[in-house]
């Protein structure tokens, strides 16, 4: 008789007191710890990643993760805002000069607001370059894109550094962003790859800490390498992290895509594979061909409400409660508090890295637990709408951070208050994001690349255009109304999660699952 999965993803054999497998469930599934049936089935292959080892699963989720984590860092280790004088109600705010970007536009001879757009230029690229990723991945493997795409970063990110015209910097700027999508992209679906549902939320936090951090700690790196060693260090030295990466990625990252009947856990994979397969491009039984077809099966996605209400929400709470922080925060706290650009990185770095750490403890965890409580109660029924219970503590933390970072500004407080309220809001944040992100995988496994393609696409195009409206908006009103009315715009939006967990297994079933991507 099979038995059960303990803790490390090995099977052990049933005990008396797990009465609700052995009576209602085949003795041919596998069982997680608690006795009900694992989701996925595993295959008997042992090049399966869903039976690969402990440390050899956190060992690529950590490179994954990483990898993610260096898209947006990259993306913002040259961090600036824009020399221009705002009045705010009455009261006169300078913002002063980001020692990257002066030094930037002196040596091209352009203008500071032009030299900004090394940093939206990319946010583009990396957000509309997963969808070529996504269906690629699908068909020929999780491996050659990371591989291939991370050598364009590396490429791009020498080449900005070199560059000696100003269009030449534009150019390789946007393939840094091309160049460091990949995991941004497609990474919650290795995340999928390599665990099971009962634990996913817990590993998906691990990834998604990663994935929010990036721009945080560029903020305390940048200021820091632009002041003592020059702004195109900046370019440098993402070139020189995101290289060791790649060289240990060759080596290290074996291919994670795996075909299996996803009821039984029957392998659809060839049985003469090895271990060496998996660390070149051959790890991947290719069963069709790439269709054009295959390019639109990510915005298919969103005729799905547990896809696109989701989506919705997570971008909204990454431009509010992480991206609203920097961009307007730099300008603010070097208007306000006159902190120099290595002070406002401290700010903005620091707090944002220790709030997201301390979301994850509430985040994962919770969220798995909560999961594991529904189906104790319904027989097994593992319903992913249990997720969104443990997104409210971010519903209600996300905004009251915003609004306090606003009422701060626009009272001129001690600075300890903003950064406090930045605090808040990307605990509330990361809460919310590792919870949209497991519960979107949970409903649509097989589909989780397109999933995550989409999760990124919104992340970026929003935050991409925070930084046009947000001070112009506390020009026009205050700071206080200007946050107030972005958190209430927040709070509307989580109407479509409240719907979800209604009425969202009902909507799932009546739409049936996609019929594309099945056996992965």
């Amino acid at each position: 008789m099979m038995g059960m999965a303990d803790r490390n993803g090995d099977f052990k054999p049933f005990t008396k007191h797990e009465e609700l497998a052995t009576e209602v469930h085949t003795p041919s599934l596998k069982l997680d710890p608690h006795g009900f049936p694992l989701r996925p089935q595993p295959s008997d292959d042992p090049l399966d990643p869903l039976n690969w080892s402990r440390w050899l699963k956190f060992w690529v989720l950590f490179q994954v993760s990483f990898l993610a984590f260096l898209g947006l860092f990259s993306q913002a280790l040259i961090v600036g805002y824009r020399p221009i004088s705002y009045e705010i109600k009455s009261q006169k705010l300078t913002i002063v000069q980001n020692s990257a970007f002066v030094p930037l536009s002196q040596s091209l001879h352009i203008s500071v607001v032009e030299a900004s757009y090394q940093s939206t230029v990319p946010i583009v690229f990396a957000g509309a370059s997963p969808l070529l990723w996504s269906p690629i991945a699908n068909v020929y493997g999780r491996r050659p894109v990371f591989i291939v795409v991370t050598a364009i970063g590396v490429i791009a990110h020498a080449a900005a550094g070199a560059a000696q015209s100003w269009g030449g910097i534009l150019a390789a700027r946007a393939f840094v962003g091309v160049g460091t999508s990949a995991a941004s992209g497609i990474g919650a679906a290795v995340v999928a790859d390599l665990y099971f549902m009962h634990e996913r939320g817990r590993y998906m936090g691990i990834f998604v800490v990663f994935l929010t951090n990036g721009a945080h700690l560029a903020a305390v790196v940048g200021g820091f390498t632009a002041k003592y060693a020059g702004w195109r260090w900046c370019y440098w030295l993402g070139a020189i992290v995101l290289g060791g990466s790649w060289i240990v990625n060759v080596f290290c990252l074996p291919e994670t895509l795996y075909h299996r009947d996803q009821t039984t856990g029957q392998s659809q994979q060839p049985k003469t594979r090895s271990w060496a397969q998996l660390l070149t491009f051959r790890g991947v039984y290719i069963t069709r061909p790439l269709y054009a077809g295959d390019f639109l099966h990510v915005f298919a996605m969103l005729a799905y409400p547990s896809v696109l209400l989701p989506t919705l929400y997570y971008a909204l709470s990454f431009g509010f409660g992480s991206v609203l922080f920097a961009v307007t925060g730099s300008a603010a706290f070097g208007g306000l508090y006159h902190f120099d650009p290595v002070g406002v990185g401290l700010a903005i770095g620091l707090s944002t890295f220790v709030g997201t750490l301390l979301g994850e403890l509430l985040a994962g965890l919770v969220s798995d637990r909560l999961l594991y409580l529904y189906r104790r109660a319904h027989e097994g029924d593992p319903k992913p709408e249990a997720r969104l219970q443990a997104i409210w503590p971010g519903f209600i933390l996300l905004p009251v951070g915003v609004i306090i970072e606003g009422v701060c500004f626009q009272y001129r407080t001690h600075w300890a208050g903003p950064v406090i309220g930045v605090g808040i809001g990307c605990f509330g944040l990361q809460i919310i994001s590792t919870n949209v992100y497991a519960y979107v995988t949970d409903c649509y496994k097989p589909q989780s690349a397109e999933i995550s393609t989409l999760l990124n696409f919104g992340r970026q195009t929003f935050s991409f255009t925070i930084g046009f409206y947000a001070i112009p908006f506390a020009e026009a009103t205050t700071y206080g109304i200007a946050w107030g009315t972005f958190a209430i715009i927040h709070a509307a939006f989580f109407t479509g999660l409240v719907a979800l967990m209604w009425k969202g297994q009902k909507w799932r079933q009546k739409l049936g699952e996609p019929s594309f991507d099945r056996d992965l």
